[in-house]
C-alpha cells in the first residue's frame, strides 16, 4: 500500500535531501497532464501543469486533488526556470497551509 502524506512534507523531504530531479504528480480530476515540480540541489526552479508555468501553475493546483507522486532523480526541466516562482520555502508553506496530501511512491 502506498503511503499518503502531506504534499508539503514530501516537498520538504526533497529540499532537505538537496535532491535534483523531477517530481511528477497525477491529478485525480480527469487530465492527461501531470503536474511537474523540478528540483535542483533541493530548490524548486520550475513548476508546470499543462500550459501553466510558475506561479500560475501553483494557483491552479489549489483547485485540484493530487493523487500520486513519483520522484525521478536527475531529470531536468525541458526549458528555462520559471521567472515568477516563489522561493521553495514559500511554496512549501503554501502547500502546508492548503493541507493537500498525495500518495508518495
Amino acid at each position: 500500500m502506498t503511503p499518503v502524506k502531506l504534499f508539503a512534507d514530501l516537498l520538504q523531504e526533497l529540499q532537505n535531501g538537496m535532491k535534483s530531479g523531477a517530481l511528477y504528480i497525477s491529478i485525480a480530476e480527469k487530465s492527461e497532464d501531470m503536474a511537474r515540480f523540478y528540483f535542483r540541489d533541493g530548490d524548486l526552479y520550475h513548476v508546470r501543469y499543462g500550459t501553466a508555468i510558475g506561479n500560475d501553475c501553483l494557483d491552479i493546483l489549489e483547485f485540484y486533488t493530487m493523487n500520486s507522486a513519483s520522484f525521478y532523480d536527475g531529470i531536468s526541466a525541458p526549458d528555462t526556470p520559471a521567472r515568477d516562482l516563489p522561493a521553495t520555502a514559500d511554496i512549501i508553506a503554501r502547500f502546508r497551509k492548503s493541507g493537500q496530501s498525495v500518495k508518495a511512491r
